[in-house]
């Protein structure tokens, strides 16, 4: 068993205006419970305020996956598979008429193939690519929902990594 702080790159839908705020979930944990099963949990905070106009956006998103090893290539690279879940909110907030807020929340499943690179004893760095389903929806009346269903994929400045302390 072995775990530690770290983060995965990944892009979140929560993204509603073209430009503001974008929760990732850029604080995380990766937890090993032995050579094939672990756990990742990331959270994610974001506030962006428009001045002089009184509007404030702010931006939570929770993701949480099942690293599941699929094969150890070598001892410092490891293959693999993630399905995740994730949540988010993004509330647009104006601070003089409360009847204009709207608050967005997205709920998203997604599949990935990771490689986990082990650059030394304790720290890796992973890049991944797969597929993910997000539903994005307004608390307005009547409901604004926004269905995305895609691909995603990293490059080489969007790396994840992993200090394993413990």
């Amino acid at each position: 068993m072995t775990g530690g702080p770290g983060f995965r790159s990944l892009v979140t839908p929560v993204d509603v205006v073209p430009i503001g705020p974008t929760a990732t979930p850029s604080l995380g944990l990766r937890q090993w419970f032995n050579d094939q099963v672990a756990v990742d949990i990331g959270l994610g905070y974001s506030q962006f305020k428009i001045e002089p106009q009184p509007e404030k956006w702010t931006g939570f998103v929770v993701d949480v996956g099942l690293p599941l090893s699929v094969k150890r290539v070598n001892d410092k690279v490891n293959f693999i598979l993630r399905p995740g879940f994730q949540w988010s909110s993004l509330e647009d907030k104006d601070e003089t008429n409360a009847n204009n807020n709207v608050k967005w929340t997205t709920i998203g499943v997604t599949g990935e193939l990771e490689v986990e690179w082990m650059l030394a004893e304790n720290l890796s760095v992973s890049a991944a690519h797969g597929v993910g389903y997000f539903r994005l929806e307004d608390d307005g009346n009547p409901k604004t929902t926004i269905t995305s269903v895609g691909t995603s994929a990293n490059n080489f400045t969007q790396l994840g990594f992993h200090v394993y302390l413990w």
